[in-house]
């Protein structure tokens, strides 16, 4: 197959600069690059017609994630709320060291957090190590405490 690797995810946000500040303050991406594209020419690679939109390209832990801004054509409302059994992005998980502490530290930053969602699938594991929380639009983001005898990237046995 000619595909040689993966290159990036994109996300299409409401409100450009809230969902910028979010991805950069909260989950830590840096912008690498921003970008404003018009025409037809997009909107046909996009899929949507003659369009106005803006693009930040940002990086965390080497992965690249886009965030596109659609002011024209604007995006449609999202309806219903995503759950994580809905077909297309289910959602995002990052790492941390603390379960309560984030919570409350994004609590404190204004951050949506699904407390109903607090807990573990992990047998081995009884306390409290995940729990999903969402970016400005609703997107699913799921924080995973990773027990300290696992690294990070190890897959816990289910």
């Amino acid at each position: 197959m000619a595909i040689k690797r993966f290159l990036h995810c994109s996300i299409c946000v409401s409100n450009y600069e809230k969902s910028l500040a979010f991805y950069q303050d909260i989950l830590g991406f840096e912008v690498i690059e921003e970008q404003d594209w018009t025409g037809e020419n997009v909107g046909k690679v996009m899929d949507v017609g003659d369009t106005e939109l803006k693009v930040a390209c940002l990086r965390r832990d080497g992965q690249r994630l886009e965030l596109i801004h659609y002011s024209k054509p604007e995006s449609p409302p999202r309806n219903p709320p995503p759950k994580t059994n809905h077909l297309g992005l289910s959602h995002m998980t990052v790492g941390v060291d603390s379960v309560e502490a984030t919570i409350q530290e994004l609590k404190e930053k204004g951050v949506k957090v699904l407390d109903r969602t607090i807990g573990s699938f992990v047998p081995e594991y009884a306390e409290d190590i995940m729990f999903l929380f969402e970016d400005p639009d609703g997107n699913l983001i799921e924080c995973y405490a990773v027990p300290p005898q696992l690294p990070y990237d190890a897959e816990p046995s289910l």
